[in-house]
């Protein structure tokens, strides 16, 4: 198969999970029970902004693969691909702030005592 073509199908596999987990994915919000109100709103937003994010960078891989022939136009191309690299940083560090929160309901659900069932 084509690179390009390959490219362009994950693109849009990226840019259909992005799609999902902006408008989609309610794990976020089944966690309101369990945590804060205001933590689990910064939860769904931090996960929706990385959706966004993830439809962002298959635009941006797209772009990168079709758009501009490294060789004709090396400083465009060049740009795309930073710009690619950067969502993708951004992108884990919205993750590690998810994980974070995470971690921060872990610790909470260990230091109350287990309800009983009686």
């Amino acid at each position: 198969m084509n690179p390009k073509v390959t490219a362009a199908l994950f693109a849009l596999i990226v840019a259909t999970a992005g799609w999902f987990y902006m408008f989609y994915s309610r794990a976020a919000q089944k966690l309101g029970g369990v945590e804060g109100a205001a933590t689990n709103l910064q939860r769904v937003r931090l996960r929706r902004v990385n959706g966004f994010m993830m439809f962002l960078l298959a635009v941006g891989i797209f772009a990168g693969v079709w758009t501009f022939d490294w060789r004709l136009s090396p400083l465009p191309f060049m740009l795309i691909w930073v710009g690619v690299f950067v969502l993708l940083f951004v992108m884990v560090v919205l993750a590690l702030l998810d994980l974070r929160l995470t971690a921060k309901l872990r610790r909470n659900a260990r230091a109350q005592p287990p309800r009983s069932s009686l």
